[in-house]
């Protein structure tokens, strides 16, 4: 008997294909100066969070743990099942703007659009009565805003499968947007959620994550 790594080479090199071209278009679509643009994950995360990945270049070449790897392959897997390989592309760009007449360009990536419907696939490590959680929740209804559809989040947990349909009336307004954009681009708010730092790459080397863990401490 042998070791070996052949299958599990292969099956990277397939997510990591399409991963990579994610990626590359996320970062070239991000400005965080006038004019403001950012696909609609990164307004919704930890405006710090997003100087680093513009500083580093979002270069996330292998998962850190098994609930990465896992996601990665869900999320790639269902897209196949439903769409077949290669994944087609669903990509929209919509300006919002706020009060003071601020103009943010958002770019919306969904995993899967059929039957006039925005899905996004979801793997999480959290208990079944955790979801839906706010931030999946947010980033569906502007890509719902965005595309002027319904939307459907679907989970695969340890613990079984959930998913969740809404109106397209239940979409954010395009003021909620905007003020969401705001509060990124303008306020640049670190973290967005409480949590981020625990799971954040860059914890370690940002200021703000060790404020956070000295005042669990």
């Amino acid at each position: 008997m042998q070791y070996g790594n052949k299958i599990w080479n292969t099956i990277l090199d397939k997510i990591y294909e399409s991963q990579k071209e994610v990626l590359e278009k996320i970062e070239s679509s991000t400005s965080l100066e006038p004019p403001y643009s950012a696909p609609v994950s990164t307004i919704l995360h930890c405006y710090t969070r997003a100087i680093f990945d513009k500083k580093f270049g979002m270069k996330r070449t292998i998962p850190t743990n098994v609930n990465i790897f896992m996601g990665l392959l869900f999320d790639f897997t269902i897209k196949v099942v439903l769409q077949g390989y290669p994944t087609p592309e669903h990509y929209y760009i919509k300006d919002f703007s706020d009060e003071e007449g601020n103009v943010y360009r958002i770019h919306a990536g969904p995993d899967i659009i059929m039957d006039n419907e925005v899905i996004e696939l979801k793997y999480t490590s959290a208990l079944i009565e955790n979801i839906p959680m706010e931030h999946h929740e947010a980033q569906l209804k502007i890509y719902m805003n965005i595309t002027g559809m319904s939307g459907r989040l679907v989970y695969l947990t340890p613990q079984g499968v959930r998913e969740y349909y809404y109106e397209a009336s239940e979409a954010f307004s395009d003021q909620e947007v905007a003020k969401l954009a705001r509060e990124f681009f303008i306020e640049r708010k670190s973290p967005r959620y409480e949590w981020e730092c625990k799971y954040c790459q860059y914890k370690s080397v940002c200021a703000l994550a060790r404020i956070q863990q000295s005042q669990e401490k």
